[in-house]
């Protein structure tokens, strides 16, 4: 005669037997709601980092809010002219990425919308990037030199060879960038880089810490210098190096 099957729900039940069920229940309850929610919530939730949000030690999701300007002027270094035209720049960035977000919450994520889609996370992308690289820029910038502390130093010497071999070969990639010259920090090989970089590539070097920026755009400097080798020299010249240190010590492995 078969043995009727048991019933987990009838049968004396441990401890560790109802722990298990429960956790099958739970599981089951789990993957339902997960399915549910998948079909009824919104996208992602992706708007609201501060400027420099990492490196002010705050948390995620702050109302984005633009970044003053911190100079209205550096005199025999920047105009009050120079420095609006560049800001200007940083605020039409600023207001594209908010409209780019905004119409991400409610765009079209179907196959038959792909192009209107890719060409909003395009948009997104290049106005975050320009975002934020205009921030680092506009806070490594100085009213007068300042000398690099030793522990900046110590670290340029180690990725970068002398202080002029780094500021030569900065120099030639601020020659040939689109829009951006980028002394980067990479957290996985453990090692500083100079990057070239474009308006629309400027992620640059995957998962590296900008720590000296550098906008090689005509707009920032052409009111004031004639040519972007002058100004590439003038902005190394005024580089923060405090303002890079902070930076460096905030995603340093060591």
């Amino acid at each position: 005669m078969d043995k009727p099957e048991s019933d987990p729900l009838s049968a004396p039940c441990s401890r560790r037997r109802l722990m298990r069920l429960a956790a099958r229940l739970g599981g089951a309850v789990a993957l339902g709601r997960a399915g549910l929610a998948a079909a009824t919530t919104a996208p992602p939730r992706e708007t609201g980092l501060s400027f420099e949000g990492l490196l002010k030690r705050e948390p995620g999701f702050q109302p984005r809010r633009p970044a003053p300007m911190p100079y209205a002027s550096l005199p025999g270094f920047l105009s009050a002219r120079q420095i609006a035209q560049a800001y200007s720049a940083y605020r039409r960035a600023f207001a594209d990425l908010i409209e780019a977000e905004r119409r991400l919450a409610s765009a079209a994520r179907d196959a038959a919308h792909a192009a209107q889609y890719a060409a909003l996370r395009a948009r997104q992308m290049r106005a975050a990037n320009a975002v934020l690289l205009h921030e680092f820029f506009f806070r490594n910038l100085a009213p007068e030199p300042v000398a690099p502390s030793p522990y900046v130093m110590a670290n340029l010497h180690e990725h970068m060879g002398s202080f002029a071999s780094w500021r030569e070969d900065f120099a030639a990639c601020a020659r040939v960038a689109g829009a951006w010259a980028v002394l980067a920090y990479d957290p996985y090989d453990d090692r500083w880089h100079n990057t070239p970089l474009g308006a629309d590539d400027a992620g640059g070097w995957t998962g590296a810490n900008p720590l000296v920026v550098i906008a090689v755009a005509a707009e920032t400097w052409s009111l004031d210098y004639p040519d972007r080798d002058r100004w590439t020299a003038a902005a190394i010249e005024h580089i923060d190096w405090n303002a890079v240190a902070a930076r460096y010590h905030a995603v340093d492995r060591q």
